[in-house]
């Protein structure tokens, strides 16, 4: 029977230290959350010929992958100088556009790689402290999310995430998990 009482205190030891050492590791990653930043979808005609439609910005483009390569989507994050913007290696710089040229570029890419139209875009401005930062374009059948990683206030840095809704799961192409 001692040997049993034993036996129990070591395992509840090993317990105790596994669960302590779970937490140094855990804390690090959550004493900095990110903020998910806002956005508002906007009317895209009155948009692209407004002077919103002819502003420059850095622009990225990213495209879903899996499944049928002609269902394809293809997404824009259009952003204000200053801002570091992360979300993986299929975040593709495309220089500065406007609103517009993004249209263009849409319609070029899909009928270079013989894609299917999936429906016109989307424009949605993206909101930080009740400013207007940048803009994301895609079509209504991907989700795109913006979060804000910064770590100083001086600094702007946001990580891009997006995702296919025509994916079964919950299985984002961008951004971390």
């Amino acid at each position: 029977m001692m040997k049993k009482q034993h036996a129990d205190r070591r395992v509840s030891a090993l317990l105790v230290t596994i669960i302590v050492a779970s937490m140094f590791l855990i804390l690090p990653g959550t004493t900095f959350a990110a903020t998910l930043l806002n956005s508002r979808q906007l009317p895209t005609e009155p948009t692209l010929k407004g002077s919103t439609g002819n502003e420059k910005f850095n622009t990225l483009r990213f495209e879903t992958y899996g499944g049928q390569a002609e269902s394809r989507l293809i997404g824009y994050f259009l952003y204000k100088d200053g801002i570091h913007v992360t979300g993986g290696p299929q975040l593709t710089s495309i220089g500065k556009q406007t609103l517009n040229e993004v249209f263009a570029d849409n319609d070029r890419i899909i009928k270079e790689r013989m894609y299917v139209k999936p429906g016109n875009l989307l424009i949605s401005e993206i909101i930080r402290d009740n400013s207007v930062i940048g803009y994301a374009v895609s079509p209504m059948k991907m989700e795109i999310t913006l979060w804000d990683i910064s770590k100083d206030p001086s600094k702007i840095s946001l990580e891009l995430r997006f995702k296919d809704l025509q994916a079964k799961g919950d299985r984002y192409d961008g951004g971390p998990r």
